[in-house]
């Protein structure tokens, strides 16, 4: 399989969903409560401007996640006139960069410099609705505040993020968990949020996922409208749903109740916590024939998540792969591949994994 960017992008002409996940170098732990705070306002800032959704997140000391939705281009931007390009860079104003080019552009409306500023609204329209750019901004513009607070040089990062591409919900929501008839299609999206938001658990940095500040749900269990709004789309698949509805069925989902266990060592550099299952109690479910529930898997860290290419049913999957015939080998005959490890229900993915799919 081409291992390419472009590879993982979703089809034109509808959102699209991923998970991404960027590290830091080499893993060290570098982020405290006051570098998480930071990004999340940073998150937040570009999030409106580049116009794209944060459906759940998680902050932790050396990496982050995201649940992205990512509107379809040249739908979202078809009625923009070039002064609405011009216009967006005002949301960024108060960085230094963008003051330099907004003070450029009302030098060139003075002057009337029509092509310099069909140049800067070009540049701005690349910026907009696009995962890489979005990206790209975020984590250099993160690199540049935690170098500047702590006198450092260099990459903060791993490389590039990864991503996943997620099936899109359909319509339809039919609630408890996204099994059966009559379901919305969105389990890939309500699956990979409760996996964001249990991050803290698995790394044993909180004991409730609700202790931990700078994560989605602990954001909308303290009233945050937006993170509200964004959990419930990712359960439901629905606009029009409020959180009251879909409250309590996501947190049956986060929590495995009358377990106290240990993390994984050396997992992102954490030590021992209260949150996850060893090596050894897995291996020994395993071992036994029996298949971990999704709620406990979500508690161990998951490659799928982050490996398995694409994610969603078998029909979405084979969709995928049939509209990228020509990067897969002729003896491949689909897309969809059962994961392993757990009760995963009717989730597939593109990448077939087999070592350590559960950690």
């Amino acid at each position: 399989m081409r291992k390419t960017r472009e590879f993982l992008l979703g089809p034109e002409g509808q959102n699209n969903y991923y998970h991404v996940v960027s590290r830091t170098a080499g893993r060290a732990i570098l982020f405290g409560d006051d570098e998480k705070e930071a990004f999340r306002v940073l998150m937040l800032r570009q999030l409106k401007f580049s116009g794209l959704r944060a459906l759940a997140w998680c902050f932790m000391g050396n990496h982050f996640h995201l649940l992205l939705e990512v509107p379809d281009k040249e739908a979202a931007l078809r009625s923009w006139s070039r002064e609405d390009y011009l216009e967006r860079l005002k949301m960024l104003k108060g960085e230094w960069s963008t003051k330099m080019v907004v003070a450029e552009v009302e030098r060139c409306q003075e002057m009337g410099a029509e092509s310099r500023l069909d140049e800067i609204a070009a540049g701005v329209k690349e910026r907009l609705f696009d995962l890489s750019m979005f990206m790209k901004e975020l984590k250099m513009k993160m690199t540049l505040s935690y170098n500047k607070k702590h006198g450092r040089d260099g990459t903060l990062w791993q490389g590039r993020f990864k991503s996943v591409l997620l099936e899109p919900p359909s319509q339809g929501y039919g609630g408890q968990g996204g099994s059966g008839e009559g379901d919305d299609g969105s389990e890939a999206l309500r699956t990979v949020a409760a996996y964001i938001d249990l991050n803290p658990i698995r790394a044993g940095l909180a004991q409730v996922p609700e202790g931990y500040r700078w994560c989605s749900y602990a954001a909308a269990v303290s009233g945050n409208r937006g993170a509200r709004q964004a959990l419930t789309f990712a359960v439901t698949g629905r606009q029009r749903v409020t959180w009251k509805k879909v409250e309590a069925e996501y947190r049956c989902l986060l929590y495995v109740k009358g377990e106290e266990v240990e993390a994984d060592r050396g997992v992102d550099g954490y030590e021992k916590g209260k949150g996850g299952f060893s090596q050894e109690e897995i291996a020994e479910v395993l071992e036994t024939g029996g298949r971990l529930p999704v709620a406990v898997a979500l508690r161990c860290r998951v490659r799928y998540f982050s490996d398995g290419a694409v994610l969603g049913s078998q029909r979405f999957v084979d969709e995928f792969f049939e509209d990228k015939r020509g990067d897969f080998g002729k003896k491949r005959k689909n897309g969809g591949r059962r994961m392993r490890g757990a009760q995963w229900g009717e989730l597939r993915v593109l990448r077939d994994l087999r070592r350590d799919v559960i950690g």
